[in-house]
């Protein structure tokens, strides 16, 4: 459950009823979440990807190759 929008005042679990935040000690000033949500923006891993040239070659492979009919190319191209 993400605590955002209409959900950040809640310390619980609608579902489960599990704390969102791990038990004070003594000597805590804050609450220490139990579990963080990080994220890591796509745009520059795949900046990162597309600058090399051999990966390159395997990212763009379905592009560059097209469907011969009869002949199995590669597994993606037939049903399951």
């Amino acid at each position: 459950m993400l605590y955002y929008h209409e959900n950040t005042d809640l310390t619980e679990c609608k579902t489960c009823g599990y704390a969102w935040y791990k038990p004070k000690t003594s000597r805590e000033i804050t609450f220490i979440a139990h579990k963080k949500l990080r994220y890591f923006s796509i745009t520059l891993r795949l900046q990162m990807l597309f600058m090399s040239p051999k990966t390159v070659e395997h990212i763009t492979w379905h592009h560059s190759h097209g469907i011969v009919y009869g002949v199995m190319v590669h597994p993606s191209n037939y049903e399951a």
